[in-house]
């Protein structure tokens, strides 16, 4: 591998849906993006790295040598049935990063790793980075302990860790919500299935996710916490609404009882007090008509 002097940033799971909105963002700043994923990839700066293999990610990061890290390598659907992966993957797969990064002869400047929202669990209102979580699913549960093991390499290595509510941007899988109710407008669909479209909840751009990383990433900042969240809430119906304008005609919804949940929430969503305080307010920048019109028309 050639050697240059360009700074360099690591990033596991590059090949995800937010991943790939990371290496283009670095790259369009001069910086050498290197990344990980599971399957062979055409690219030369992508490496084929199970991240359950210490060994292999030592080899890696010895080569790579990155100036900073971003773990997003993860089992992120939440209805994933294999409970045992999501643990694996989500707890060792982090901690044998760390352990290699620690016995490597790489020294990050800092590691930023992608928790959830998800670790607070079913809590009406505004969530904060203070509070007792309680996640209520396999997936918060394994990115709680996840944090809790990560904590432990505060005193030894530069981390922060973010726990980001929603959001949603072209490119993701259709068996998240946005992405499904879009390409049901894409292709002309005369109804859809939903659940309750009356609960709010935060459906922030993936742009506005990708600066947030970038800031705290080459921020001073460590050993945090950080929510990364906008505190703006929509109902679905409100994006129902305005997909009918964007797509200029309006869809029959259909509401499937296996999409209800047992005692939903109606209202939840992040405070972006901590996050706004150490790193500015640039939520203006993104709109979410703007994301939805984008993934109608790309």
């Amino acid at each position: 591998m050639e050697v240059l002097s360009r700074e360099k940033i690591f990033i596991t799971g590059i090949e995800g849906f937010t991943g790939r909105y990371l290496e283009k963002y670095f790259l369009e700043q001069d910086f050498l993006v290197y990344g990980t994923c599971l399957h062979e990839s055409e690219k030369e700066n992508i490496f084929t790295c199970d991240i359950l293999n210490e060994n292999a990610i030592f080899d890696l990061l010895n080569e790579v040598n990155p100036d900073y890290i971003i773990h997003l390598a993860a089992i992120s659907f939440v209805a994933e049935k294999n409970q045992k992966k999501i643990y694996d993957v989500n707890i060792f797969g982090t901690l044998n990063l760390l352990n290699a990064i620690e016995k490597s002869g790489c020294n990050p400047r800092k590691i930023l790793i992608a928790s959830s929202a998800a670790v607070y669990g079913n809590v009406e209102g505004v969530l904060e980075e203070s509070m007792c979580p309680n996640p209520v699913n396999h997936y918060g549960n394994s990115k709680l302990v996840m944090e809790n093991m990560v904590k432990q390499f505060y005193n030894r290595l530069n981390i922060i860790i973010v726990r980001p509510f929603n959001y949603t941007g072209t490119g993701q899988k259709n068996h998240f919500l946005i992405p499904k109710i879009v390409s049901h407008y894409k292709d002309k669909k005369e109804k859809i299935e939903l659940g309750n479209i009356d609960v709010y909840r935060e459906f922030n751009s993936v742009f506005f996710v990708i600066k947030c990383y970038n800031e705290l990433l080459f921020s001073e900042i460590k050993s945090e916490v950080f929510n990364v969240c906008t505190g703006k809430e929509k109902n679905i119906r409100t994006i129902l609404n305005t997909m009918n304008d964007i797509a200029n005609y309006s869809i029959e919804v259909e509401v499937n009882p296996k999409f209800v949940r047992k005692n939903e929430i109606k209202m939840l969503k992040g405070s972006p007090d901590k996050l706004f305080q150490s790193i500015g307010d640039f939520t203006d920048e993104f709109s979410l008509e703007g994301t939805l019109r984008d993934m109608y028309e790309c």
